[in-house]
């Protein structure tokens, strides 16, 4: 508590920045560049994992049939720099884990690039295909361009409204700044029948906004390996997402789980997977496996040896966003489609 305290100035200070730094777009004095044609920006108000790729991969399935889909994104946790085309065969340290996730999911149905600079990337994705349909991953901050619609993200159990900014609290950006949003967008939601949905949408009424609400749906572990336990008593879960604790819902009762968990976008090395390996031998007892997400297998992948491969069980766990009225949401973004 002291130590909040103590950096109640600077969070104050970067209040007054950020909120300078709006007012200088909200005036003129900084110029927004429109994106041309049609484009959604996926994003959020607050660090930390909101679920922004899921909803990303979710908008790319629902237009791909309509419209060549291109993402745009920073590339978070990359060491190049500078506009990339992201390939199947890239490597995360070259374009990030998530947008590398997207690509090998989504292949040659969807355009994926990084850039840090926003405007620039756009002007790309423009030059390479004139009628595509620009999701913008993460970039609700970066004014520099202006989506045709803005989504922002928040987590159920983190209330815009109880935050505070940086660094007391998670907030990139004031609450208020939901005034720029188009759609609120509440995720992780637990099961939609165990709280009150139109009194947690009336928060934030004052906005004048759509509020909808969205959770993942585990689906059934796939192996990733040639080495598989079907049945198992004990996971080793390997993750590096913010909210490791959050997959345990994933697991029945009686399943005994060890975290090896890592900081958000953390890039993994081979002597760490050998200490995972290691870990999983005090367990040898075939009962246990490994377990990790879509996000960080393409970041272990490369590093597995051909032999890890035949001795480790590693599978994955996954999910679809399910949604409290589906049916709402896609007609909200085929109102905006249609309209553009």
């Amino acid at each position: 508590m002291n130590l909040k305290r103590a950096l109640y100035p600077f969070a104050m200070l970067f209040g007054f920045i950020s909120w300078l730094r709006n007012l200088c777009f909200d005036l003129g004095f900084f110029k927004s560049q429109k994106i041309p044609g049609q484009s959604i920006c996926v994003g959020n108000l607050a660090v930390g994992g909101t679920g922004k790729s899921p909803h990303t991969a979710y908008l790319i399935e629902l237009l791909q049939t309509q419209f060549p889909i291109q993402v745009l994104s920073r590339g978070y946790g990359r060491k190049t720099k500078g506009f990339r085309v992201v390939e199947a065969t890239s490597l995360p340290e070259e374009v990030g884990d998530e947008p590398l996730m997207l690509k090998k999911r989504f292949h040659d149905k969807t355009q994926v690039v990084v850039c840090e600079d926003r405007r620039f990337g756009v002007r790309k994705l423009k030059e390479m295909q004139p009628n595509g349909f620009i999701l913008l991953d993460d970039a609700f901050q970066h004014r520099w361009v202006k989506a045709g619609l803005n989504l922002v993200l928040n987590t159920y159990d983190k209330p815009l409204e109880k935050e505070a900014l940086l660094p007391v609290g998670r907030l990139r950006e004031p609450a208020n700044q939901l005034k720029r949003a188009d759609a609120l967008i509440i995720t992780k939601c637990p099961d939609f029948q165990s709280f009150d949905q139109n009194k947690l949408g009336a928060r934030y009424q004052k906005y004048q906004l759509p509020v909808f609400f969205s959770r993942y749906a585990y689906l059934p572990l796939t192996p990733l390996t040639a080495a598989t336990i079907e049945l198992f008593e004990r996971v080793i879960l390997v993750s590096a997402i913010a909210h490791p604790e959050n997959l345990a819902e994933a697991f029945q009762q009686g399943i005994e789980i060890h975290y090896q968990s890592f900081g958000d976008h953390h890039r993994y090395s081979t002597k760490e997977i050998k200490e995972i390996h290691q870990f999983f031998d005090t367990f040898a007892d075939g009962k246990t496996v490994l377990v990790t997400t879509a996000k960080d297998w393409v970041k272990i992948d490369p590093l597995l040896s051909p032999q890890d491969r035949k001795s480790y069980p590693w599978l994955l766990l996954d999910f679809q966003l399910e949604w409290s009225d589906e049916q709402a949401f896609n007609q909200f973004i085929k109102t905006y489609v249609d309209a553009n």
